[in-house]
């Protein structure tokens, strides 16, 4: 009887699977290395191991959870393989979801850093070298979704999972087994100065891999499993030197791992994978090198497994667990904040609750990073949560921007146009965003001072205005000359000041317009001759009155200055009224004071774009023309001076170059970058310029317009540039061929970036 019962029970098991092998899967952290854990899960797959159950930490959480998550293994190559996830990896933010709406003004700061009226400097100091916007949107969108529909259960996921983080407070290993799955694993990468650390449940975790980073006794505990199979790429840090401080600060606050199995059925595979920690660009190597070295191994796996997993059986199980997944539709919007401050703009800015609005995924997106992109926020954190309606409510924690925001830098040259800069900005949001600055520009070439107060309206259709004030100088020498050589007297100096208001509305992410009103007025003070002395008095030309004007732009370029990736594109009208009184010198033809009226309308156009693109070499081209109605000022250079520039090279904003005045003119250049090294480039610009209408004068000084499209002319501008993380050092070459001396030499360091001309 008790054989028949045992027959019978051996039946079963056989038949219907009762008290099969269970199988564990352990994954290390390690970084970029740890995408080697992708090749060892090719590797099971084909061959039919099942993964029953799996346990990650740090890197080895993110392959771990998207597997978990249902995604098969050739989805989650092609995702860390893209450019996207490289964007990820390296904290930036992808060209469509760059929300230039709110991009604030550009200016020669290199450093800026923060602070908060009621805190000390030591707590404005950044725990993170990189911004995690993106990673943490991407994770959302991949994980947040799966755990949200399955009860933020980490057991009811495709495959049972768990990970590690690290309470650095109690220093302790924590376990994550339920929650938001894109929060857990998020704080198990929370790798040190280069994730900033979260917070959950009051909680502050770091990366899993200073107390566990081989949590294979956690999938021993958890599950109980028959046979572990482990993935490590890490191994415990080295005495580290004692000039090391980072190395010494890790070794302080890190727990060494055992890198065993608490059991004796199990195998671990050690890829040997030589990709730094952070070198994301080559994870196709460590993919490959996991794969390989796991084929290598699994004939000492295989005959311990009992049971193989057919793919396409794999496969429709996957299909059928993603099928049940409920898509992405926000109808509600939780902003959790640390103080308890109104912050209305947060939920303002992401959906109309009034209205009963249900955002979809990609317009979800778009708000989300529009919102991201405000000044006055500092940080955000989503995760989402399943409503009885099975629409989603998006919780986030956001974290202010300190009050007080400061900006330093400026121009040195070793040319005699040194100038510094100086910003501050008091930032705060409420019920509205906004922004209240103040800079200046200090030099003996260039001086300015500016205020402006800038208001965030958080619309369905947002809207920033801005009431500003500036004043600019100038101050020209008639040389090209270094700080080893005498610079002559001025010869040119402008003054400008100039206010108003403007209303600046997005198209798409990467383009806004903006409606411009402005009051100004012009002082210009020169000589029309290189033969003056102290005693002589300058000519004099003050023009006052009012601009209207429209533009358009688009700016997908990857730095501020000296690009070599995107396109920018802006388009301007502008309509300019005022009088104009000029005060000849004693070096002057005229001899009496000359008032005119002036009106005109002016149109410009200007295309950079970065067409082709390989490893050593960016190929862009550069076009701008401008057309003008402007009529002729009482004297020549009067005229030069109030007409546009074609100033397609940086450093031509430093020289007064009237050959490359005019009121109408085409221009167009051709912008080659090669790469010598990482962030080092050799930039080779050159430039043809031809005036449409240029002006001339007679020998007895009449004011006349030579023929059309007469007496072109081009340029070329060579530069060694070093693209630091504090601004651009630069050794430049510039090449004028009709000014006396044609060649300028300099070395700088920062930014050409002045403040906007008042209508020149």
């Amino acid at each position: 009887m008790k054989i028949s019962i045992l027959l019978i029970t051996l039946f079963f098991i056989t038949t219907f699977g009762f008290g099969q092998q269970k199988i564990g899967l352990v994954l290390s952290g390690g970084g970029a290395s740890a995408m080697a854990h992708l090749g060892v899960i090719k590797a099971l797959e084909e061959n039919g191991v099942p993964i029953d159950y799996i346990t990650g930490t740090s890197a080895g959480a993110l392959i771990g959870a998207l597997y978990a998550c249902g995604y098969s293994p050739e989805e989650i190559e092609g995702f860390i393989l893209s450019n996207e996830f490289l964007i990820m990896a390296n904290g930036k933010i992808p060209e469509k979801n760059l929300f230039l709406f709110r991009d604030i003004d550009r200016n020669a700061s290199v450093i800026n850093f923060s602070i908060s009226k009621d805190s000390v400097i030591r707590k404005s100091i950044p725990l993170n070298l990189i911004t995690p916007t993106f990673l943490d949107f991407e994770m959302l969108t991949k994980m947040g979704q799966v755990s949200a529909s399955n009860g933020k259960d980490f057991d009811r996921l495709f495959v049972p999972f768990r990970c590690v983080a690290s309470d650095v407070v109690h220093k302790e290993s924590v376990t994550f087994s339920k929650g938001n799955l894109n929060e857990a694993v998020r704080a198990s990468m929370t790798y040190p100065l280069y994730l900033n650390p979260i917070r959950i449940n009051d909680t502050l975790y770091f990366d899993g891999g200073l107390y566990n980073n081989f949590p294979s006794d956690v999938m021993y505990n958890a599950f109980e499993v028959d046979y572990i199979i482990g993935s490590n790429v890490s191994e415990n840090a080295e005495v580290p030197d004692e000039r090391d401080m980072f190395g010494v600060l890790m070794s302080m606050t890190t727990t060494p791992t055992s890198f065993n199995l608490p059991c004796k059925n199990g195998f671990i595979i050690n890829p040997g994978s030589n990709i730094a920690t952070f070198e994301f660009e080559n994870i196709d190597q460590a993919i490959n090198e996991g794969y390989q070295t796991a084929m290598e191994k699994m004939d000492s796996i295989l005959p311990y497994i009992e049971r193989r997993v057919i793919q396409d059986e794999l496969m429709n199980s996957r299909k059928e667990f993603r099928s049940k997944l409920i898509p992405i539709e926000v109808s509600e919007v939780n902003t959790i904040l640390k103080d308890k401050s109104q912050f209305s703009f947060v939920n303002r800015s992401m959906i109309r609750s009034s209205k009963n609005e249900i955002l979809n995924n990609k317009v979800f997106e778009k708000r989300y990073f529009r919102l991201v992109s405000a000044p006055e926020i500092s940080y955000v954190f989503p995760t989402l949560s399943l409503k009885n309606d099975s629409t989603y409510k998006v919780d986030l924690k956001v974290d202010k921007s300190n009050e007080f925001k400061i900006d330093v830098g400026g121009h040195f040259s070793s040319r005699p146009v040194n100038t510094g800069y100086l910003g501050l900005t008091y930032q705060n949001a409420g019920y509205l965003a906004t922004a209240l600055h103040a800079e200046s520009y200090f030099g003996k070439f260039y001086g300015s001072v500016k205020t402006d107060l800038k208001i965030d309206f958080p619309f369905a259709f947002p809207v920033s205005a801005k009431a500003y004030f500036t004043m600019n100088r100038w101050d020209y020498f008639q040389s090209f000359a270094t700080f080893f050589e005498d610079v002559q007297p001025s010869f040119l100096v402008q003054n400008e000041m100039y206010g108003g208001a403007s209303i600046r509305l997005p198209v798409t992410n990467n383009s806004y317009s903006n409606f411009d009103f402005r009051y100004f007025s012009l002082e210009d003070d020169y000589y029309q001759t290189d033969a003056f002395t102290n005693q002589d008095t300058s000519d004099f030309t003050r023009f006052s009155g009012y601009s209207v004007s429209w533009d358009f732009l688009f700016n997908t370029l990857n730095r501020k200055q000296f690009a070599n990736e995107g396109t920018n594109l802006h388009f301007k009208m502008r309509f300019i009224d005022g009088g104009e009184s000029t005060i000849p010198g004693s070096t002057s033809i005229l001899i009496d004071t000359v008032n005119k009226e002036h009106h005109w309308f002016n149109f410009e156009a200007d295309l950079q774009r970065y067409f082709l693109k390989n490893k050593f070499m960016n190929l862009g081209i550069h076009l701008k023309s401008v057309f003008s109605t402007q009529s002729l000022f009482a004297n020549y250079t009067a005229s030069l001076l109030s007409f546009p520039y074609f100033d397609v090279v940086p450093d031509m904003n430093t020289f007064f170059l009237p050959e490359y005045r005019s009121p109408q003119f085409i221009g167009t250049g051709l912008n080659c970058v090669f790469t010598i090294k990482k962030k080092i480039d050799l930039r080779i610009d050159s430039y043809w310029y031809q005036p449409i209408k240029k002006l001339s004068k007679s020998q007895n000084g009449v004011l006349q317009n030579a023929t059309f499209f007469k007496e072109s002319n081009f340029l070329m501008s060579s530069s060694l540039i070093y693209n630091t993380l504090v601004g651009p050092i630069r050794l430049t070459a510039n090449f004028f061929p009709k000014q006396k001396d044609p060649f300028a030499f300099q070395i700088s360091y920062g930014y050409v970036i002045f403040n906007e001309k008042a209508i020149r």
